[in-house]
């Protein structure tokens, strides 16, 4: 009997360590490491930078035009990728349409970055001169946590 309940409680511990690795490895999996949404980002930014009513209602403002240039941008992009995408069934390859459609391609994420550069500016003239210290020490956090994060991580 004694044996019986040692073997019982050796399995329940390896069950309980089986179910943390699976856990665990299930929070490592590609897309739980995904950048959170843009609206926890603003969340940071104006509480790291203590805005005013005021300020919060010129932020999201901002953050709303941002969000609709982006989102055109994206969308742009998005269908340009498909027809890059596309030519993988072309024979024979034409290599001056996948030259030109991946410019194309990486014109647009340039006009991503460099509105969203604006953006952040447009953002730091919301701030009052100690907001501004503040927004130039939080700024490479908020701009990280919008980074996707590599897998694994």
């Amino acid at each position: 009997m004694d044996n019986s309940k040692f073997l019982k409680t050796v399995i329940v511990v390896l069950l309980i360590i089986n179910i943390g690795t699976l856990a665990f490895m299930w929070k490592q999996m590609p897309g739980h490491g995904m950048p959170p949404p843009p609206q926890e980002i603003g969340r940071y930014l104006m509480h790291e930078l203590k805005f005013t009513d005021e300020q919060v209602k010129q932020y999201e403002q901002l953050r709303e035009e941002h969000r609709n240039s982006i989102d055109h941008l994206r969308r742009q992009s998005r269908n340009l990728h498909d027809a890059f995408f596309d030519l993988l069934s072309a024979s024979p390859v034409d290599s001056s349409k996948v030259n030109e459609l991946a410019d194309s391609i990486v014109s647009l994420q340039k006009q991503i970055e460099i509105s969203t550069y604006y953006h952040f500016q447009k953002v730091r003239t919301l701030c009052t001169p100690e907001q501004q210290q503040q927004f130039d020490k939080v700024i490479k956090d908020a701009l990280a946590m919008m980074a996707p994060r590599p897998p694994g991580r």
